[in-house]
């Protein structure tokens, strides 16, 4: 990239000289070569972005449930047989709750036991 105060030649392109420094029009250039140049300059420019987005995306899809704990199931009084699971999300702010469930393994119970995350 040329310095954007430098005075572009009479006829020539501005924006190109701004971009790579030389046109189309400039001595030992030509059409192909400048074509070549913007096409390259917008895949690298298309290839950034991508890669922006993907690790993005990547790291706001990442959930994960976990057991936290066992404890006596309500329903059935089975002492440390209550599954709870928690499920959180990784998003650009790191981990959060994004809520869970129960399951009871000796009577298949689902009680609602756990609060979801408060929203502010």
């Amino acid at each position: 990239m040329s310095d954007p105060t430098t005075p572009v030649p009479p006829g020539h392109s501005s924006s190109a000289h701004r971009a790579h420094g030389w046109c189309a029009t400039c001595p030992g250039r030509t059409i192909p070569e400048e074509l070549i140049a913007w096409r390259a300059q917008a895949a690298t420019a298309h290839a950034t972005r991508d890669a922006a987005a993907q690790a993005e995306a990547a790291h706001a899809d990442t959930f994960d449930a976990s057991v936290g704990d066992y404890r006596p199931c309500p329903e059935c009084g089975g002492a440390a047989s209550l599954a709870v699971v928690t499920v959180t999300a990784a998003t650009r702010h790191g981990r959060v709750v994004a809520g869970g469930w129960s399951y009871c393994l000796d009577c298949q119970a689902t009680p609602h036991i756990l609060q979801e995350a408060t929203r502010g």
